[in-house]
């Protein structure tokens, strides 16, 4: 290994933004990084790794992506500012609702990214996000139910 500091400003890093990813693959990560001696740190959900070993990491996110099923998605096309895209203000929801949405959005393959509380996705998967926020929506009335049953219990 060498001296290496990732928050040395002077050394040339990249970075990665795998706040999409789940814990256990991010856990893939760091093991596949350890077993090619790359060294590495994470800045919250942020893979820190020298600009030098940028093409070796290439390779081993292209192993993992096909082994574990990230980074394939469910419609065509991104989410940056010149892409097609569908906005929902979803302001109204709380984090719980929104990280429970992420969750639903990773697990359907469908790309999205979030600006504040506003999600942003490919317009082609437009239809498939709007049956997982009624999804959402669905068990948030079960759960009313349930907390309105439980106070005219008391």
């Amino acid at each position: 290994m060498t001296d290496w500091n990732p928050l040395d400003p002077d050394y040339e890093n990249v970075f990665y933004d795998l706040s999409s990813w789940s814990i256990d693959h991010q856990s893939e990560m760091t093991a596949a990084l350890a077993q090619a001696d790359i060294p590495h740190a994470w800045v919250e959900s942020e893979l820190v790794v020298p600009a030098e070993f940028e093409d070796k990491l290439d390779t081993i996110f292209d192993r993992l992506e096909r082994e574990l099923g990230i980074g394939s998605t469910a419609v065509v096309g991104g989410v940056a500012e010149e892409d097609d895209v569908t906005e929902y203000e979803l302001d109204e929801y709380t984090v719980a609702e929104r990280r429970d949405l992420t969750e639903m959005l990773i697990t359907a393959r469908i790309t999205h990214r979030w600006l504040d509380s506003t999600l942003i996705v490919p317009t082609p998967a437009e239809e498939l996000v709007d049956g997982l926020l009624d999804e959402l929506e669905g068990n948030d009335v079960i759960f009313d139910d349930i907390d309105m049953v439980s106070e005219s219990d008391e």
